[in-house]
């Protein structure tokens, strides 16, 4: 039996950067020469632990920024023609001028709008991080 890193995850195996006991054959002839894993001396738990808190300290920031947008309430206000049709359309860097007023900074791929904003009215929007944390936030547009 031998002690690895895995790699990449790896069906009823485990997780990337799980240390699993495996035969040694199966890591030698198999998970070592595809790239799937790596023999866990001390050099790579330790550079394993390093990758684990970096992970964690990104995840922390992105749960504080989630904890943000959930009390967040974005007001525009904006000219409107008579049947309450806005001048232009409100874009995804305009949403992201207002979170940075409000200390939240987002890539403009993590903003997921359905249809472009065009009327007064209240709107909700996707907030994508990572692959597996979303949020919709509210975002109201009133007549100025």
């Amino acid at each position: 039996m031998i002690k690895i890193i895995l790699k990449k995850n790896i069906k009823n195996l485990g997780l990337k950067n799980e240390i699993k006991i495996v035969k040694f054959g199966y890591a030698i002839n198999y998970l070592i020469p595809k790239n799937y894993a790596v023999i866990a001396t001390k050099l790579e738990i330790k550079k394993n632990n390093e990758i684990i808190k970096q992970k964690k300290k990104i995840i922390d920031k992105i749960n504080k920024n989630i904890e943000k947008l959930k009390k967040l309430n974005i007001i525009f206000k904006v000219k409107t023609k008579k049947n309450g049709i806005i001048y232009g359309t409100i874009t995804k860097k305009d949403i992201i001028n207002k979170l940075k007023e409000n200390n939240i900074k987002i890539n403009k791929n993590n903003i997921l709008l359905k249809k472009k904003i065009r009327r007064i009215g209240n709107y909700k929007i996707i907030i994508k991080y990572l692959k597996y944390k979303s949020i919709y936030i509210k975002i109201n547009v009133l007549n100025n």
